[in-house]
Parts: C-alpha cells; sequence; structure tokens
C-alpha cells in the first residue's frame, strides 16, 4: 500500500489494552489494512449490532481507499489514470475527483512543496540509489517535465494529462484521507466519540470517556518512554501527522539521500548536521496535516520551517507544528 514514509512514534494516552473494556468505557477495532496497521476507538461500549456496524464502514472505507486511491493497487481508479495517455479526457468517478481537487488546494497551499506528480523523479532517483548511483542531469530533466500539478487539466468531471509519463502518488495524504473518511462516517452513523490512528496518521472527535479531550504524546526518536515525550498534544475534533527522513536512506560515497523527494529541485533531501528530521503537524483534517508535515520536510532548517509556519498560522491559528532537528 502507501509506504510509509515517517516512523516518529504517535501513542494515544487512554489507558486501556481490551477490546471492549468496562473500566475504561471504550470499545477497540483494530487490525492490518493494505500492510499498516489500524486502531478505531469508539468512546463508548458498544452492543454486538453497533459492533458490526462500525466494522462495516471501517471494512467499506478501506476497501475504498485500496480501489480508488492507491496506486500500488494496478487495479485502482488512480493506478488507470497514471497509465492514461497523453491529451486523452479520462473520466473520473466523484470519489477521486473530489480527491484531486482537494489535492490540488494543498499544492497551491503549499506553493508546490507538497506535489504528488513528483513520482517520476521519485522513482528515478529510488532506483539509482538502489544501484549505488546518482542519476545524471540529463536524466533527471527527461522526468522533469512529466513533473508538476500545473501538468493536470480538469473539465466537468474529466481530467486530462500533458505527458503520458506523469503519474500521481497519494501516499503523501491518502492515508490521512482515509483516516478523515473514517472519523466523519463514524461520525455521520452517530459515533461521536471516536479515535481513529492508521500507519501514524491520526484524528480525533467528540471526548474521551474521561470527559477530556483525547490525548497523545509525541516520543522521541529513541525513546518512548511519556516521561521524555517531545510534547503531550490534546485532540479536540482535529488531527496530527508527521513525517521523517529516516525510514529510507542511501549511502552513495559519503553523501546521505532520503527518500523526501523536493518537487521543485526534483531531488531528495540530503542529511546534513542540524536540518529536519521529523515534522508533525496538528491541523483540523489528517489529509491537510499529512501535506503540512511533508512539506516542512523540505526546509533547510527548523527556523525556515518555523517562518512558513507562522505564516499559515495567520490564517488559521489552531496549526500547530514540532520540528525534530537532526544534532
Amino acid at each position: 500500500m502507501f509506504k510509509r514514509i515517517f516512523l516518529l512514534l504517535v501513542f494515544v494516552l487512554i489507558g486501556c489494552e481490551q477490546s471492549p473494556s468496562p473500566k475504561n468505557n471504550v470499545t477497540i477495532f483494530s487490525d492490518i489494512a493494505m500492510t499498516m496497521s489500524y486502531k478505531v476507538i469508539i468512546g463508548k461500549n458498544l452492543d454486538n449490532q453497533k459492533r458490526s456496524e462500525v466494522n462495516r464502514i471501517i471494512d467499506m472505507t478501506f476497501e475504498e481507499v485500496d480501489k480508488v486511491y492507491n496506486n500500488w493497487n494496478p487495479e485502482s481508479e488512480l493506478s488507470h489514470l497514471n497509465n492514461a495517455k497523453a491529451n486523452v479526457w479520462i473520466k473520473l468517478s466523484p470519489k477521486l475527483e473530489s480527491l484531486l481537487l482537494f489535492t490540488e488546494k494543498l499544492v497551491k497551499a503549499t506553493k508546490g512543496l507538497y506535489d504528488p506528480t513528483v513520482s517520476p523523479a521519485h522513482q528515478l532517483w529510488k532506483s539509482s540509489l538502489c544501484k549505488g548511483i546518482v542519476p545524471s542531469p540529463e536524466k533527471i530533466q527527461s522526468v522533469a517535465e512529466t513533473v508538476g500539478w500545473n501538468n493536470l487539466i480538469f473539465k466537468e468531471g474529466s481530467v486530462q494529462k500533458k505527458h503520458s509519463l506523469m503519474s500521481i502518488d497519494l501516499g503523501g495524504i491518502a492515508k490521512g484521507y482515509c483516516v478523515d473518511l473514517l472519523v466523519e462516517r463514524l461520525n455521520l452513523a452517530g459515533f461521536n466519540d471516536v479515535f481513529v490512528e492508521w500507519g501514524g496518521e491520526i484524528r480525533a472527535s467528540g471526548r474521551h470517556p474521561e470527559n477530556r479531550s483525547w490525548q497523545i504524546y509525541i516520543s522521541n526518536l529513541e525513546d518512548t518512554d511519556p516521561l521524555h515525550a517531545i510534547d503531550t498534544v490534546s485532540l479536540d475534533n482535529q488531527s496530527i501527522a508527521t513525517s521523517g527522513d529516516y525510514l529510507q536512506q542511501w549511502n552513495i560515497d559519503g553523501t546521505i539521500y532520503t527518500h523526501v523527494m523536493n518537487p521543485i529541485t526534483l531531488k531528495p533531501i540530503i542529511v546534513c548536521d542540524n536540518n529536519i528530521c521529523s515534522a508533525t503537524v496538528k491541523a483540523p483534517s489528517c489529509a491537510f496535516a499529512d501535506a503540512l508535515a511533508t512539506a516542512c520536510m523540505l526546509f533547510d532548517s527548523p527556523e525556515e520551517a518555523s517562518s512558513w509556519a507562522k505564516e499559515l498560522q495567520k490564517d488559521d491559528p489552531s496549526i500547530q507544528f514540532w520540528f525534530v532537528q537532526r544534532k
């Protein structure tokens, strides 16, 4: 499925381990979906009928994500779009059209720092780095024209690509979008007190059974003790997402390249002293938090990222940022 691009541990503080738990008055649903574990917590004990309804919503949502948005599924709608020829109008389902138009807003909000059309450049670099080499400037230039959201044309429920080799990888927001769908659909079904986590992406609604906000702590990279956490965060109908550069790295002649791609320079982030190794963002929606966290990784220093973050906070003061600096 969407390959994980972060590993900064985020833990929910709920004080419970089993499902359902009379002591803690919650019901927990957990399993694996598309290679990643998920956890859905409902803030009350549910009877069998309600549990079946929650399971139905969970299964339906993950099935939709796999069939529509998952570029790792060769039969998904997104994969068919990626394989389409240039200058051909492709009819979009309302679901994929909605996410693509939302993605367009994220690209504009981040001024291109988040752009899922960087996929061809990412594939070129990963293929080369896995062979122990750096791609030549000529090869990088050969994929440059395929990258850029402006290479997509939308019209009346259809989309057209300007280049046949252009492809879209929604892995940077699809997990967060799925978490958003789960919470919103559970709320519509009458489950108001909800906590959802999938692959490290989190969104919460309503209240914890102890009549407080849902709380998580952001752990240090090498120390999961809550007493040494970077911060403890309350989620009041909010989301949190983390991006990091440490899951995949390649050492080529002493230079350490990461899997995090800059869609503007078409080059991966290089590990340097004092740069950002992870960014965590709290925002109203999980997909939005996911995109912002990805964009934050592309700044050379926490100071530059913080300056950019403050500009975003002028429009929405509820957005919060945490940066971990490499030492």
